[in-house]
Formats: structure tokens, sequence, C-alpha cells
């Protein structure tokens, strides 16, 4: 399936972000900076790409209403485009990239809200719902990114704090639920959230400027079915005066009573055959992702310097795995976030025993 990416140029970053997920999950994306090169005709190139195209991404912000130029073109030929197409089908997917209403010509579609920390599971399910819908198979990679965790049980948890240094900011999930292991995964999760806050709280007393600085936390339930909970946890820090801002992503997973919190090297037993393959796989999906450009990362490289610890911020659900990389694997600040969706199906055999039971049913 074709996915075109529409985006305003003051989001640039962002856009890259969008478009290196949805080629994550194994579906194709039309992106400008990639597909045009020096002397093509990039209008007709555009304007052909968009008509090919099975799904039309617009990521939405002030500039989406504020201002005229190709991005409000793309945005009318789409609309003029959805008029051939089947009542009720995805095909327009507004992407909400900042706090800004939405133009009314989109404003009745389902749109995706960047700031939501489950935006990737919000978006996937939607491109999952028009492959479905174009009879096309959906790529296992995006049947992992797309997988619904329970519902209910989830009581939303949160502290901000405004100090003479900055802002301090972390979220949570608390669970509405009953018995000895509950009180267990809560314990889990306040542990890391409030631990966070305390460190951050001590750290911008330290290294205190007169203001400026941020920290945010944020965690949220991946998936969930009875006991299995896998929680991703993203960060931001920035201490006032430094050259950036620092961004990265973890994770908390725990397999029921029966194995409690894993890790990667707990998941695959410390196998140096699954470690060898889950590099090889990590750097051909990579290169896939980034079409051959020559652009992408070799992320092995990194993995043989830290190992199993090099994986370790992965969530799963009941198709697969999600594998995380950001400064928190390890990478340097510069090469910002990547992801690989792993399948079952790819992986399986590498089980431990506990794991391939709790997760596929098997032993």
């Amino acid at each position: 399936m074709n996915v075109f990416l529409s985006y305003p140029s003051e989001h640039l970053e962002i856009a890259r972000e969008v478009k290196s997920f949805i080629r994550s999950t194994g579906l194709t994306c039309w992106f400008d900076k990639d597909a045009l090169v020096a002397g093509e005709d990039w209008d007709r190139a555009r304007s052909l790409a968009l008509r090919a195209a099975d799904v039309v991404v617009v990521l939405c912000a002030a500039q989406t209403t504020e201002r005229n130029g190709v991005y409000q073109r793309e945005i009318n030929e789409a609309l003029s485009l959805s008029n051939d197409r089947r009542l009720g089908v995805v095909y327009i997917i507004p992407f909400r990239i900042e706090d800004s209403p939405l133009p009314a010509e989109l404003s009745r579609l389902q749109y995706v809200d960047y700031l939501d920390p489950s935006w990737r599971r919000l978006f996937a399910a939607g491109l999952a719902r028009a492959a479905s819908e174009k009879n096309e198979d959906v790529p296992p990679a995006l049947q992992v990114a797309a997988a619904q965790p329970d519902e209910g049980g989830v009581v939303p948890r949160e502290i901000k704090e405004d100090i003479p240094q900055g802002m301090l900011q972390v979220s949570w999930p608390s669970y509405a639920l009953t018995g000895e292991y509950w009180d267990f995964v809560n314990g889990v999760i306040r542990a890391r959230a409030l631990g966070g806050l305390y460190e951050a709280r001590r750290q911008l007393a330290e290294w205190w400027q007169p203001s400026g600085s941020s920290w945010e936390m944020h965690v949220s339930e991946h998936y969930r079915k009875g006991q299995l909970v896998s929680l991703s946890i993203g960060t931001s820090s920035y201490f006032s005066g430094a050259a950036h801002p620092n961004h990265g992503v973890q994770s908390i997973n725990i397999l029921g009573e029966a194995a409690g919190i894993v890790t990667a090297a707990d998941l695959f037993d410390t196998s140096s055959e699954a470690l060898k393959f889950l590099m090889d796989y990590v750097d051909l999906d990579l290169r896939r992702q980034y079409g051959g450009t020559g652009d992408e990362i070799v992320l092995s490289t990194y993995a043989e310097t830290y190992g199993w610890e090099f994986f370790d911020q992965f969530n799963f659900n009941e198709a697969g795995m999600q594998l995380n990389f950001s400064s928190m694997s390890g990478l340097p600040h510069v090469l910002g976030y990547q992801e690989v969706y792993l399948p079952w199906q790819h992986v399986g055999d590498f089980l431990a025993p506990t794991a391939k039971q709790i997760l596929l049913g098997s032993d």
C-alpha cells in the first residue's frame, strides 16, 4: 500500500519521524525529500505520486490554514481525489502535530494526535484499516504496531509543577484492578514515574539556571491482555543554556506472575544465536525503511558494544515486538529515534521456554 505524506515545511523533523514510522510498518511512503532528484519536474512528480497513493496523510499545524502554497494545493488535490472513492473508506488521515484546529474541510475526519503518547498505535490502526478496505494483506509489522490493548481498569495520573528553574511534568497509568499482582504492577510504574520526578527535582536544583529548564516523562500503556503488560516511557529534558533537549524511549515489560519483569536477554535466554539474528534483522529492516539511499543507520555496531542491553527498550503485543532505539539504548543523540517491528513468526523459535509458553501459548 502506498502512502503520500503532506506536511508544512516548518515541521520537517516531525515529518521525517512520521515517514520513518510509516516505512517501519512495511508500507511505502512518498516523501519529497527522498523521492525528488535534481532536474526532475518536481510538481509533476508530486502530482503523480499523490494520484497513485492509496492513503494521504496530512500533517496539520497552524500553517495548514494560515497560508497558500504547494502544501495547500496538495490538500485540495487530495480532497478532490477523495470524491472518486467509496464513502466511508480511509483515504485522508489528518495528523495534528500541534494544538491547533484542523481545517474545516478535514474536521469531519478522525485525526491522529501527535501529542497523544499512543499516536503510533492509533495511526497504525488507521493504516491497517485502509489496507483491509483495499483487500490488501496487512504487513506483519503493521499488525504488530496496530494491536490493541485491553480496555478499562486504567486511571490516568499526572503531576505538573512550575518551579523557578522551569517545568516538571509526569503522567502514568494506574490500574484499578485488585490483587497482589496488580499492586506489584502499580508499584513498579509509580516507582519509575515518581522516581524520575524526584531525580529531576534534584537535577534542576543542582544544575540551577534562572529559568527555562524542563523535564517530562509520560508512561503509557502499549499493550495489556490478562496479566501481560507492556508500557512505553517517553522522556524529554532540557536544562537552560544547553545546546539542545534530550529525548529518549524506555519500556517496562511484565509477563504476569509466572515471569515478572523481563528484559530482552530474559525473553531470548541470552542466546547468542538470537542476538545475532536481531542484529541482522534490525540492519536489514532499517535498510528497507531508508529505501537503499545509503543514509540508513547500521545499528549492529552499537549492539556489538552493548550486547543484549541494546535491545532492552522494547514493547510487545500479541503480534510481535516493537524495538525502540534512542539515546536510552546507547545511541548518540544525533541519531534520534529509530524503531523496528518484529513479528513473532520471525523470532518465535528463539524465545525462552517460559516466554514462548506465555506469549505464544506453545512449548
